[in-house]
């Protein structure tokens, strides 16, 4: 099989199709000239996409400039991640860092919404138990 020739490039983000999961980019280094609608590369399923001003990275496909992938973003000085270091993992759901996440590092899962705050697993196990044993409690006096 041969070598399909692709182009990598950095763009941002100028308008997003929701529904179709399709995103246009501007290249600031040609003029800001503006792409065609392209699909965002869905790891996994996952639906997750950037925001307009976005730093993105971009496949052209082997037939142009006309036709490529947006692969998503990167973590750059605009775009620096909330948490860093050996074993940690975090997916960040809200449009803003650290506005809903889940995370584990220092062997513990944890969990932020803005309603509701940070819990660990072992938090939420904790007052289940509490609960659990003051409804036993009750539940002895009827």
């Amino acid at each position: 099989m041969g070598r399909i020739p692709m182009t990598v490039r950095i763009g941002q983000v100028s308008k997003i199709d929701y529904k179709n999961g399709l995103i246009s980019a501007t290249y600031p280094d040609l003029d800001d000239a503006v792409t065609d609608d392209f699909p965002v590369f869905s790891f996994t399923g996952e639906y997750k996409m950037p925001q307009v001003g976005d730093h993105i990275l971009v496949l052209h496909l082997s037939n142009g400039e006309s036709a490529g992938i947006v692969m998503g973003g990167y973590w750059n000085e605009d775009n620096p991640p909330a948490v860093y270091g050996k074993n940690v993992w975090r997916k960040e759901l809200g449009a803003d860092p650290s506005e809903a996440y889940m995370q584990y590092r220092d062997s513990r899962i944890t969990f932020h919404d803005p309603a509701a705050g940070s819990h660990t697993l072992k938090s939420i196990d904790d007052r289940l138990k509490s609960l659990e044993s003051r409804m036993s409690a009750v539940e002895a006096k009827v």
